[in-house]
């Protein structure tokens, strides 16, 4: 019985350090240290390189995305010794053993020009319109669409911003469109000439880079006859958006604002000629 007391006495005796260890205060060295490595770990997460844009790789995701000659193309002019260069080519290969012949794929004869859009484009007959006003010629079409009785059918296709530039080389090189070789993406001050509000506000033919404001806004916010099947949505220019190289000048055919976005984003893309 007298051990099992002695047992007692030393739990308890155990316990009562517990609860001195437990109410102890902190010690300030200890804190001191601590304080210290924290300090050290954030200097050194802070010291790391900021990640960097693998744009090679960017460049080849657009261009596997988009799937057209024309966009592989641009990739190998961008990147001839890319680490997907051998597959662009492959593409390529495979691509001109299945494109169809002249026999196969008739090109369809062209209207005749002589409708004018909204005072504003001439129809070119030829999956293209004048602006009477600027003197640019537009493609009606996006970019991965089609123009087929009169109008835009097919998917417009987004593109990295190198790719847009090189899609627009690679036709030239080609075929070219509508009996021309001098396409090219338009600058931002082209590109705003595009939007139309239909309420009129700021200005029916808005090329501020102002949003259109009004009740029952049409959208897109272009001339609809003139670009049919136009996705609501964001489009390249060829312009670097102030001092930020790796931005470029867009316009939202949502609501007709400019803004910028990454090179590497997806956009879709309308080309142009004339000008300049």
């Amino acid at each position: 019985m007298r051990g099992g007391r002695w047992w007692w006495v030393l739990v308890l005796l155990g316990m009562g350090w517990l609860g001195m260890a437990v109410s102890a205060e902190p010690d300030p060295e200890a804190v001191r240290r601590l304080m210290e490595k924290y300090e050290r770990e954030a200097a050194e997460e802070a010291a790391k390189p900021a990640p960097t844009v693998d744009y090679d790789h960017e460049a080849w995701k657009a261009a596997a995305e988009c799937g057209t000659a024309a966009c592989f193309r641009a990739y190998l002019e961008d990147y001839p010794k890319g680490r997907y260069a051998k597959m662009a080519r492959a593409r390529l290969e495979s691509e001109s053993e299945s494109r169809p012949t002249a026999a196969e794929h008739p090109k369809m004869p062209s209207r005749p020009a002589q409708t004018l859009l909204a005072d504003r484009y001439r129809d070119n007959g030829d999956g293209t319109v004048t602006d009477v006003q600027t003197k640019l010629q537009w493609m009606r079409c996006s970019l991965g669409q089609t123009w087929r009785a009169g109008t835009c059918v097919g998917e417009a296709k987004k593109h990295a911003w190198q790719a847009a530039l090189g899609a627009a080389k690679a036709m030239n090189r080609q075929e070219g469109y509508a009996g021309y070789r001098n396409w090219r993406v338009p600058t931002i001050e082209e590109l705003k000439t595009l939007v139309y509000c239909s309420s009129g506000q700021p200005k029916t033919w808005n090329d501020t880079g102002e949003t259109c404001k009004g009740d029952n806004l049409e959208r897109p916010t272009l001339y609809q006859p003139a670009f049919p099947n136009t996705p609501g949505l964001w489009y390249w220019s060829s312009s670097i958006h102030g001092d930020l190289l790796d931005y470029v000048s867009n316009v939202s055919f949502v609501d007709g604002h400019v803004y910028a976005d990454n090179k590497v984003s997806g956009n879709h893309v309308r080309l142009v000629r004339g000008g300049q």
